[in-house]
């Protein structure tokens, strides 16, 4: 049996109410949109996310280190533009926002999974912020210099990239019905009524926030989200189911040689805040072998070790989160909890210790 295709396109937003602090124009928003397809025939190649500059984005990783030729014939069975697969009904949304300087379309291995199990996937990007951002109108902006040299403890300018964050997803969900209209057949297909949030990092205290300024987001996962950044308070509790998974370093001892005092003092007392904040519905995870980019498609383009099988893990978890709260699969994720230790995934408590 031939293996599902998943489509993409990419829709640009212009916020004409906010004016971007680095290019000091109108806030531009890139989204890129995934479904699924119709069969292509064809043999899709990853480095087609980055079209039209694929040239332009390919050289730039292999100045990181990413092999060249490995990166250039990565398959994918995502394709630009392919036509809607008709058949399916009633699919939620799922908005992705990305970790700090991580691009929107890195996350190819959560994507394929979820709009395999029913979802419509829309990542969100950061233009300026991100490694680089690519236009459809062949614009290829780095990011910015100024952005690139925040420091970590500079927590006015990170709060200001996260309110940054925050009104970019704010604005594209307030205007998913312009993406919907964009395709009458992408209209067909979606659940409006249905929509979560997955957030990595930067991304993940962004989703957070989100959470709390609005109400159509119907659960969240947030992957190893910036502690630092989270402005958790019991009085204001996040009444949404939430799901939390973090790298197998939690707890203080695990993390104080990664961290100077100041920032991980900052980030295990976000941490608790969040934890005694959230929903009775949420969980509270981390898993084995896991750093903070194993939640993104990084460890893919360095050909990591084992990589395949945690992000086979990962989406798992989250797939099954949002089956049972979006699609209203009584208990599958709870189910799936009953052999958490099998997959090398425990439940934590509030300062990160296992359960």
């Amino acid at each position: 049996m031939r293996e599902m295709e998943i489509g993409r396109r990419v829709l640009v937003f212009t916020d004409k109410t906010r004016i971007d602090p680095i290019s000091k124009e109108s806030r531009e928003v890139l989204t890129s949109i995934y479904y699924p397809s119709e069969p292509t025939g064809n043999k899709g190649k990853y480095a087609t996310l980055f079209e039209p500059c694929t040239s332009l984005a390919v050289d730039m990783l292999s100045s990181m280190g990413v092999n060249k030729e490995y990166i250039s014939n990565l398959e994918t069975v995502i394709y630009n533009n392919a036509n809607i697969n008709m058949t399916v009904r009633n699919c939620p949304i799922i908005f992705i926002t990305p970790a700090y300087g991580v691009v929107r379309d890195m996350y190819s291995f959560c994507v394929e999974h979820l709009v395999k199990q029913g979802f419509i996937v829309i990542t969100i990007g950061a233009t300026h912020e991100s490694l680089f951002s690519i236009f459809p109108d062949g614009r290829f902006i780095q990011q910015s210099k100024e952005i690139s040299e925040i420091d970590s403890l500079d927590i006015h300018y990170w709060n200001q990239l996260l309110e940054l964050r925050v009104e970019d997803v704010r604005y594209v969900m307030n205007n998913l019905e312009e993406i919907l209209n964009s395709d009458k057949d992408l209209m067909a297909i979606v659940d409006v009524n249905e929509i979560g949030i997955i957030g990595h990092s930067l991304g993940g205290a962004a989703a957070y926030e989100v959470l709390k300024r609005d109400k159509k987001v119907k659960a969240s996962v947030l992957l190893d989200p910036s502690f630092h950044l989270i402005r958790a308070d019991i009085e204001e509790k996040v009444s949404v189911p939430l799901l939390v998974v973090r790298q197998e370093k939690c707890s203080i001892e695990e993390l104080e040689n990664d961290f100077s005092p100041e920032l991980l003092s900052l980030f295990l007392s976000g941490y608790n805040a969040l934890y005694n904040s959230c929903d009775i519905n949420s969980s509270f995870i981390k898993m084995q072998g896991a750093h903070h980019m194993t939640f993104s498609d990084i460890p893919i383009h360095y050909k990591e070790a084992g990589i395949k099988l945690r992000h086979s893990t990962i989406t798992k978890y989250i797939s099954a989160y949002f089956e049972e709260y979006l699609m209203k699969r009584e208990n599958i994720f709870h189910e799936l909890m009953k052999d958490n230790i099998s997959d090398g995934v425990y439940e934590i408590n509030s300062v990160g210790l296992v359960i």
